[in-house]
């Protein structure tokens, strides 16, 4: 089973970005299953997914990266072992850190990770970069990532793209940038052939 991990902050598009992987996952063959960490009682997300016909396991609590790493494993070998799919997607909350994501569940047998993409909502990089609480989030999430998924690109001027870009790259010159637009499904091909699927 091959584990998409889709990071990113409260707002990014992580939903709206998984919802447009799955339904061209399952378009191309794919049997895909979803997890999705919430922190608090209700589980708007899965709600969402729920009504658009696609499994999903919710992780209720806090951040799967650290108090839930133990019900995540779990998790994910019973959707391994349950629901044999292809594909498994991690909706993390926008708090948590995507390597210790990878590294609570990477002795599992039977998964192998694809590359951590974190979403990046274009519209909001001056808002979170210049507030000092979620600074430190955003940067780890943003280091932490193989691709960076720069999201709502339908709706800025390029020359703010071009910004944000070479302060992605400054922040994380390894990582593959794409563009895209999930709500529009723009670029999400490209995204889907940068995790080699």
């Amino acid at each position: 089973m091959e584990i998409i991990q889709i990071a990113g902050f409260l707002g990014s598009g992580k939903t709206t970005a998984i919802l447009s992987i799955t339904k061209r996952l399952m378009e191309k063959g794919y049997k895909v299953s979803i997890i999705v960490n919430e922190i608090g009682d209700i589980a708007i997300d899965g709600k969402v997914m729920e009504v658009s016909g696609i499994k999903v396991k919710e992780v209720l609590g806090g951040c799967i990266c650290c108090e839930l790493a133990i019900n995540l494993s779990q998790t994910i070998k019973i959707i391994r072992d349950e629901y044999k799919p292809d594909i498994a997607i991690i909706e993390p909350t926008g708090l948590a850190s995507p390597s210790q994501i990878r590294e609570s569940i990477n002795m599992l047998n039977r998964v192998n990770f694809k590359p951590i993409i974190t979403l990046v909502d274009i519209q909001l990089m001056d808002e979170f970069l210049n507030d000092e609480q979620i600074r430190g989030i955003i940067t780890r999430q943003i280091k932490d990532a193989d691709v960076l998924a720069i999201n709502k690109i339908d709706v800025v001027e390029d020359k703010l793209l071009l910004k944000y870009e070479q302060i992605l790259k400054s922040l994380n010159p390894s990582a593959k940038l794409v563009k895209i637009s999930a709500l529009k499904n723009i670029g999400i091909d490209e995204l889907i052939t940068v995790l080699g699927v």
